[in-house]
């Protein structure tokens, strides 16, 4: 199958990461595969990376962008394009239309959320795509009640490579750049924007510290709340306490050194770095969002009310507890082998894209 990959950019994120993973599992596979999206910094990773240009929100920008996309799929001409995400689906549709007026290749959306009060100007958008593939069971339910059909989502979800191990010279490494020492470690990897929430994880910092002041917090990533996360770490004396360290290349080598990761998001559609997280052994502490359910009922995270004494509260059980740290942590490996491993993934959408094609013949 020829496939193309389309996502607006490949700057740090989870979907952005689905999308590199599922491209290299299909060419492995043996799929002729390429990624259209603008740059950003994950583009060198992409095996074939096709440039679109920054897609605003604006009709022209969005134009500009279905132009070029329509330019590639005529030359690329894929069997399947897989849009991520309801912007870029938008921008699919008029490509392809463009591109192929007869016979057209088959276009698949995968949603990986958005914001409670965007969703039905998503689900307009989703349901212009032939299938839609939803990265969790709650995304499915929320598209269902916004009319799109039950026959026309699938839930596939997101899927993460094996984690590297933690070698003691890493460890050391880490332990040294950023002051860990013998510490208790909790880490926090995401952008920081709006809808991770990280004002009510440096809230929950407070309180653990005033419980156990032996405990560490980082905070990986970077964003546009930055300077008002650091405003707020200095207004509540926690210099030393919580580090935010800006982005780091390492991301997953902190997860494996860390005692519990922790997400105070607003919403999330199926988290990649809590998959990390399993993956590492490292049990997983979240507000009660969309993919959480099935993590926490499988015994691998602890998912709790979205508030600071909350989230407080599910820290310190879990850092004064150990054995029931190392409970979650192997119960999360087992989860990421039978469930959320890249192969799965990939597997299954290589099945679906199989199935879409079938039905178009």
């Amino acid at each position: 199958m020829r496939l193309l990959l389309a996502i607006t950019e490949l700057g740090v994120g989870g979907a952005e990461r689905v999308v590199l993973d599922l491209e290299a599992g299909e060419a492995a596979a043996g799929h002729d595969t390429a990624v259209a999206a603008a740059s950003g910094p994950l583009e060198g990773e992409a095996a074939r990376f096709l440039r679109l240009p920054a897609t605003g929100r604006s009709p022209l920008a969005l134009a500009r962008t279905g132009r070029r996309l329509a330019g590639i799929v005529r030359s690329f001409a894929p069997d399947v394009v897989h849009a991520h995400n309801p912007r870029m689906t938008a921008i699919a549709v008029g490509a392809v239309r463009l591109a192929h007026p007869g016979r057209r290749p088959r276009l698949l959306a995968t949603h990986h959320g958005v914001a409670p009060e965007r969703v039905p100007g998503a689900a307009r958008a989703l349901r212009l795509a032939d299938h839609v593939v939803c990265v969790s069971p709650e995304l499915a339910t929320e598209l269902e009640a916004h009319g799109i059909p039950e026959h026309g989502v699938t839930v596939i979800p997101n899927g993460v490579s094996a984690a590297p191990a933690l070698d003691d010279a890493t460890r050391a490494r880490l332990d040294t750049e950023l002051g860990l020492s013998d510490h208790r470690i909790v880490a926090a990897v995401g952008r920081l924007v709006p809808q991770k929430a990280h004002y009510r994880l440096i809230d929950a910092a407070r309180a653990v510290h005033a419980e156990m002041p032996g405990v560490r917090f980082l905070v990986v990533g970077d964003g546009p709340l930055r300077a008002r996360l650091e405003a707020q770490v200095r207004t509540a004396r926690l210099d030393g306490v919580v580090t935010l360290t800006g982005p780091r290349q390492d991301a997953r080598a902190i997860i494996a050194r860390s005692d519990v990761v922790a997400f105070s998001s607003d919403w999330e559609g199926l988290s990649v770095v809590a998959l990390e997280a399993l993956a590492a052994g490292v049990p997983v502490v979240s507000t009660a969002v969309a993919g959480t359910a099935e993590l926490a009922a499988s015994g691998a995270a602890l998912a709790v009310p979205q508030s600071a004494e909350s989230l407080a509260a599910a820290l310190l059980q879990l850092l004064r507890d150990q054995a029931r740290r190392h409970e979650l942590g192997a119960a999360g490996q087992r989860l990421h082998r039978e469930r959320f491993s890249t192969e799965r993934m990939v597997e299954s959408y290589l099945r679906l894209y199989e199935r879409l094609l079938a039905e178009r013949a």
